[in-house]
């Protein structure tokens, strides 16, 4: 049986115990505002429209949702403007990570009609680098040069700047380059990203940061120190492509707990599990909730079934 402890934005904290295990879920677990604003406004979209209704690329990195949009909604997506069996008629959202911005165009000069689900956090740093390039800025991006959401930031500088995802990237930035701009991918580290800057102030005379680590990104890597602190084995929940949810992990076992990064309750190894006392879960930003209930319910029900065992 379970009990709140505190309440938080998408979930309370709670905990529940099966036999001598104790299973603690995370404050901050389920869809972010922004995953949630953009699932609706698809889900509504396909609900209102008699033509065909796509994303541009998945809509998140959740493979459950994406098809759940698919068979609850007839929402497929698609990977660009020649994918569209009938233009004319076609209704197609923009996903939450973002695209370049001529990516809309193309979709409309086809026919079709275009909803912008950009994550408004996104559309944040994608305005900076903008700016930033604008005012004759060297634009640096902090992040992972192949996530959709950073190749959307670039082109939002015409392509002109640098992407780098460590420290030892930096020395990839030209080096005549004495002016730096500086924005960061939504979901990194904040430690690491300060490590990087300070490697940069070596090299230029000006560097102008905005910090664009969603708050969403910090509230979660917040509860994977507690839950790890607190756990000696943490269930990480999230797609594997989902930078967020990966960050989530190496969080927790930064601070000591042994982590498992699954997408569905038949990830779970229970091989691993077999000492643990105390399990904490984490989920991704774009993790719904109810695949965190059927993994809290998959961890119940084979610890109940050990201790009836014993």
């Amino acid at each position: 049986m379970g009990h709140n402890k505190y309440s938080g934005d998408l979930r309370a904290v709670t905990s529940y115990r099966a036999g001598a295990v104790e299973i603690n879920i995370a404050r901050h677990s389920g869809y972010c505002w922004g995953v949630d604003r953009a699932y609706e406004q698809t889900v509504a979209t396909a609900r209102i429209k008699e033509g065909p209704v796509f994303t541009f690329g998945p809509l998140i990195h959740n493979p459950q949702t994406i098809e759940k949009l698919k068979s609850d909604y007839g929402v497929d997506y698609i990977s660009g403007p020649d994918e569209l069996p009938d233009p004319k008629g076609s209704t197609v959202i923009i996903r939450t990570h973002g695209v370049p911005p001529g990516v809309a165009q193309e979709f409309i000069a086809k026919g079709a009609e275009v909803i912008d689900a950009t994550c408004p956090y996104v559309r944040v740093t994608q305005n900076y680098a903008q700016l930033l390039h604008k005012q004759k800025y060297h634009v640096v991006i902090i992040g992972d040069p192949k996530h959709p959401e950073v190749i959307s930031i670039l082109a939002y500088a015409k392509g002109e700047g640098t992407v780098i995802q460590s420290l030892d990237d930096v020395d990839k930035i030209p080096h005549n380059k004495r002016r730096l701009g500086v924005v960061v991918q939504s979901t990194l580290i904040l430690k690491k990203v300060n490590e990087i800057v300070n490697a940069m102030l070596a090299q230029a005379q000006e560097v102008r940061v905005f910090n664009t680590i969603c708050y969403v990104t910090t509230e979660r890597q917040e509860d994977a120190e507690h839950i790890a602190q607190q756990n000696d084995h943490v269930i990480v929940i999230g797609g594997k492509t989902s930078s967020n949810t990966k960050k989530l992990a190496i969080v927790a076992e930064s601070f000591g707990a042994k982590a498992q990064l699954i997408e569905s309750p038949e990830d779970i190894d229970f091989e691993k599990l077999k000492d643990a006392k105390r399990i904490g879960i984490l989920a991704g930003a774009s993790t719904p909730n109810w695949l965190i209930d059927q993994a809290k319910d998959t961890l119940i029900a084979h610890f109940s079934k050990v201790a009836a065992a014993v």
